[in-house]
């Protein structure tokens, strides 16, 4: 099932299938105290697309990040 997949892996196969690079991932900013950061991260294919998310680890930002990239493109579609 589709759901199954993490969005960075869905995102990866996304852009492969149409020939891109693999998505990058960049740490915008990293904000608050050491015992509760919040990230922001955002994602940018070679095409220009791109989308930020913010999270308690870098992990749950760049899959938020992901999943909202993949999801504009796939309703662009």
């Amino acid at each position: 099932e589709e759901d199954a997949r993490d969005a960075k892996t869905a995102l990866q196969e996304w852009a492969q299938a149409r020939g891109l690079p693999p998505p990058g991932y960049e740490t915008v900013s990293r904000t608050g105290p050491d015992h509760a950061p919040v990230f922001t991260i955002e994602v940018h294919l070679a095409s220009g697309e791109s989308e930020r998310a913010k999270a308690g680890s870098k992990r749950i930002a760049e899959q938020s990040a992901a999943k909202a990239l993949l999801t504009r493109l796939e309703g662009d579609a």
